[in-house]
This record gives structure tokens, C-alpha cells and sequence, in this order.
């Protein structure tokens, strides 16, 4: 009976001591958020959201007037905006084998006609009219294939865009560009067929039309013969 009692006394001692040590974990072991109103290397610097032993904070930072608890009222009262109410949206693109072979494909077709231009000899009168003939999409895919090597697919279309340009000023606009990017598709749609008939000399671009929607761009000159 003697031994009984001795157990439940030495058991009720532990159950208070465990009560006591929860409330004092409770007190000083948890943390709060607070806004930091001064540089406090390295844990923040003025305006940063830091966290922190809600001991340290209540005993040290708050009544030094170092920091302030990180509530709705504070931000709005100091112009900041909480980090916890920033939704950050990240969405994660996984490509197929094919995407993967089409935007290779683009990236390579960029990088090799971006220093190249496309010269295509026409008769044509003083004044720069082509005569007879002229230079439509046709035209440019043979003589793609025959300057410089490139034979389309099918299915790969070209189209013109009939206002004349200024190679040098393009020259200067692509020089900030980077040359490993590949400009990220729009929609893969059919292209309409190009009806375009150029008829003067001069400097023009064309898109060439890829799989997946790329678009690269290709430069000719219709020159006089």
C-alpha cells in the first residue's frame, strides 16, 4: 500500500511539472511574426517580415521599439504589403518529345538565317518596277532551297509582308536582342496560303511558319539584274 501511495504522489509531481514546462514552452518556445522598424542582421533589415520566439519579441524587440507584431493594422499603417497575402502563381510547362523537337528546330532556323539575307535578282525599270515578272512566297521557298540549302516542309508555310524595310535600322534593333532566345509561340493555326506579289526593288521580310506555331524571320532583297 505504501509502495501505491509512493507512486501515485511521484506520479502526480510529474503531470504537474509536464502542465508547468507546457505552459512555459507556450509562453517563450512559440514564435510570432513581426515587422522589423530597424536593421536587425541577420535576421532582417527595416520593413522585413521576420519571425521569431514570442519571448524574445515581447520581452526584447516590442518594448525596445525595434519591431512591431506583424498584424493587418501594422502593415497598412507602415504601407506594406503582408508576404502571406502574395499568391504566387508558378506553373510548371512540361513538354512533349514533339514540342521539345519543334522549338530545337526553331532555334536553330533562327540562329542561322539571323545574319542572312536573301538575294533575289529581278529585271526592272529606272524607277525600281520589277518587269516582267515579280517575287511571291513561291519564289522565296526555291530560292531558300537554292542559296541556302533549306528545303521547307509541306507544311511549313511563308509569308511576306509587302511594306519595304530598312535592313541597317533592324540591324540596330536586333543587336540588344538575345540570340538564344526563341520568341515562345502563339497558337498553332493554320496559315492562309500567301498571296502577296512583290513588284519593286527593295528590302522586305518574310515569316517562315513552323511546326507549333514558331515564327521565324527571313530577310530578301529584290535586286536589280
Amino acid at each position: 500500500q505504501m509502495a501505491s501511495m509512493l507512486r501515485r504522489g511521484i506520479l502526480q509531481v510529474a503531470q504537474r511539472r509536464s502542465a508547468q514546462l507546457s505552459v512555459a514552452a507556450r509562453r517563450h518556445g512559440h514564435s510570432v511574426r513581426l515587422i522589423l522598424l530597424e536593421d536587425l542582421p541577420p535576421r532582417g533589415y527595416t520593413h522585413d517580415t521576420i519571425e521569431v520566439r514570442a519571448g524574445y519579441a515581447r520581452n526584447k524587440l516590442i518594448p525596445s521599439k525595434v519591431a512591431v507584431y506583424a498584424i493587418p493594422q501594422n502593415y497598412e499603417k507602415y504601407g506594406l504589403v503582408d508576404p502571406k497575402t502574395i499568391v504566387k502563381k508558378e506553373k510548371k510547362v512540361v513538354m512533349s518529345d514533339e514540342d521539345v523537337a519543334a522549338k530545337n528546330a526553331a532555334f536553330v532556323l533562327r540562329s542561322y538565317l539571323r545574319n542572312k539575307v536573301l538575294k533575289i535578282w529581278r529585271n526592272a525599270s529606272e524607277e525600281g518596277t520589277v518587269h516582267p515578272g515579280m517575287v511571291d512566297a513561291k519564289a522565296l521557298r526555291e530560292k531558300l532551297s537554292k542559296q541556302l540549302l533549306i528545303d521547307l516542309e509541306e507544311n511549313e508555310v511563308i509569308t511576306i509582308d509587302p511594306t519595304p524595310v530598312d535592313f541597317l535600322e533592324m540591324e540596330k534593333a536586333e543587336a540588344d536582342e538575345d540570340d538564344d532566345k526563341v520568341e515562345e509561340p502563339g497558337e498553332d493555326t493554320e496559315v492562309e496560303e500567301c498571296t502577296v506579289q512583290l513588284k519593286k526593288l527593295g528590302e522586305y521580310v518574310a515569316t517562315v511558319h513552323l511546326a507549333k506555331g514558331y515564327k521565324i524571320p527571313l530577310k530578301f532583297k529584290i535586286i536589280k539584274r
